[in-house]
């Protein structure tokens, strides 16, 4: 009877061991400044409501929904916003505040975006969207990611600058910078599965002006 106890007690504890060594381990990378409406953060099948305040972790999924805005402030001070709608991934963010080195990676899925660069060094940043990469110089941009219906209407992807460079780099490879503020460009896949880019950069569509005004959702 002793000898099974034991061993049921051994094994209970190696189940606990086992739980804590695949319990997701959460680091706290910045805070929610602004929260409106309904912003969610999922860590696996962790899902949470983000609340005013609250920390946000490496590698967590951030959503909004209908009529919702959210904007986080990052340990380095690097701020990011979303608008209604909008998907995104916080798939790396190192910093040490000593040096001011570390490294910023994010994918965004869809939704509408603004970004303002912090204390990290620009070349250490770097955006993800379905059809191009963005490289940050010291920068603020705004940009915006529309998914497709079908797979023969994929994403497109606008990217417009507001202060400071962004280097673009399309799912084809093709290259422009982003210097002159009110520069945008339009990374798009036509029914052919061939990228384009809209390049020489030119003002901004009204189509994706009236995008970006959802970003001043009113605060509440």
């Amino acid at each position: 009877m002793i000898k099974m106890l034991f061993a049921v007690a051994t094994i209970g504890l190696f189940a606990v061991a086992s739980s804590q060594a695949m319990a997701v381990e959460k680091t706290t990378i910045g805070n929610a400044r602004i929260v409106v409406r309904t912003v969610t953060g999922t860590i696996e099948s962790d899902r949470r409501q983000i609340q005013l305040r609250d920390d946000i972790y490496h590698n967590e999924i951030i959503e909004t929904g209908d009529d919702s805005a959210t904007e986080f402030v990052f340990l380095d001070e690097t701020k990011l916003a979303l608008g209604p709608n909008s998907r995104m991934v916080l798939d790396l963010f190192v910093f040490d505040p000593a040096s001011d080195t570390g490294s910023f990676i994010m994918s965004a899925t869809v939704g509408v975006f603004r970004f303002v660069s912090g204390k990290i060094p620009k070349m250490s940043y770097e955006i993800r969207t379905p059809n191009a990469v963005i490289g940050i110089r010291g920068t603020i941009l705004s940009f915006i990611v529309i998914r497709g219906d079908t797979e023969d209407k994929p994403a497109k992807v606008n990217i417009t600058i507001e202060e400071g460079v962004a280097e673009i780099t399309s799912c084809s490879g093709e290259q422009v910078s982003l210097s002159r503020p009110g520069a945008s460009i339009t990374v798009s896949v036509n029914s052919d599965g061939i990228c384009a880019m809209s390049t020489p950069p030119v003002a901004q569509a009204t189509e994706f002006t009236r995008m970006l005004a959802t970003l001043d959702i009113e605060r509440q």
